[in-house]
């Protein structure tokens, strides 16, 4: 088997890049669906492509499994030499002049309603500075987006890591605290009993998030009086007095009449993630995005953590 391989591997350089490059998106996205996707074609016409390449080598470049498209050992050997030729296409991308075209081009991004309130919005007009002629559009939604399924080329996520086939890198920690109207009693109090006030709580769509673990671990949800399905809908409840609320520090210091209190175990912290794609990590665009916020990286990471 290994001597097959090798002699394999040997032949790859006959194949044509389009042939790798079918093989490589199946690989990243893990369907043939999510495949036809990035590369603007048919299903059908990835799985004939896969299908004849398979006949050629007389053995299966990918297994099927429940969680989509699983590369064999020799599918392995493929796309590690598909990777190889699509570094080599980038950087002569580059050097024909793919860098010019930066200047134009849709940028299209996801993130939460806090994120792009807060974060997002003067870092996209400084980017828009740097390359005037880049439209950019933006999907804000607090639900999970899948890349690979959705005409998106980046999302800003709160997370602990980037998920599996994606090209990711931290930006920030981010804290989030208690946080009071200024006017409520809790303000005047050190510590805070937090179970003693009524809450600003969240609705079954957060179920999963650590806000909601928060509450659940110190027993809260028995005290909430307000439920929301946004951190922004939450820090308006908190401003109008409603209760106390778990707001993100870097939300918080913009609000005058928001104080942050002190309790005894008090903070979650998560972190702010950005992801693409491996296969739009190839778009020039993407990848001079992605140059621009690791830039931004110390006055992002100083707001986001309140410091």
């Amino acid at each position: 088997m290994l001597m097959n391989m090798f002699t394999y591997e040997q032949s790859v350089a006959d194949w044509d890049w389009n042939e790798l490059r079918v093989v490589l998106a199946v690989a990243q996205s893990g369907s043939l669906s999510g495949a036809a996707r990035a590369l603007d074609t048919s299903h059908p016409t990835v799985f004939r492509r896969i299908k004849h390449l398979e006949q050629r080598v007389g053995a299966s470049l990918f297994e099927k499994s429940a969680t989509g498209y699983v590369p064999t050992a020799l599918g392995d050997a493929v796309i590690s030499a598909a990777e190889k030729m699509a570094n080599e296409v980038d950087a002569l991308d580059l050097q024909l002049g793919a860098g010019e075209r930066l200047q134009t081009g849709v940028l299209r991004l996801t993130c939460s309603d806090t994120v792009y309130s807060y974060v997002l919005v003067p870092l996209l007009a400084r980017f828009r500075n740097k390359y005037p002629d880049v439209s950019i559009e933006v999907v804000v939604t607090n639900e999970f987006v899948n890349l690979h399924h959705q005409d998106i080329d980046i999302a800003l996520r709160s997370s602990r890591r980037t998920e599996q086939n994606l090209y990711g890198i931290k930006l920030s920690d981010l804290i989030l605290a208690v946080h009071a109207h200024r006017d409520h009693p809790a303000a005047f109090q050190e510590p805070v009993l937090l179970g003693e006030h009524d809450w600003v709580g969240f609705d079954e769509s957060m179920t999963l998030t650590s806000l909601s673990s928060f509450m659940r671990e110190l027993d809260l949800e028995r005290k909430v009086v307000f439920r929301v399905n946004t951190l922004v809908a939450a820090c308006d409840a908190v401003r109008r007095n409603i209760g106390l609320g778990m707001l993100p520090v870097y939300v918080g210091k913009t609000l005058r009449e928001v104080v942050l209190v002190t309790a005894e175990d008090s903070m979650v912290r998560s972190e702010l993630w950005m992801v693409s794609t491996r296969a739009q990590q190839r778009r020039p665009l993407v990848r001079a995005f992605f140059d621009f916020m690791e830039a931004e990286g110390g006055p992002l990471r100083n707001l986001l953590t309140g410091t």
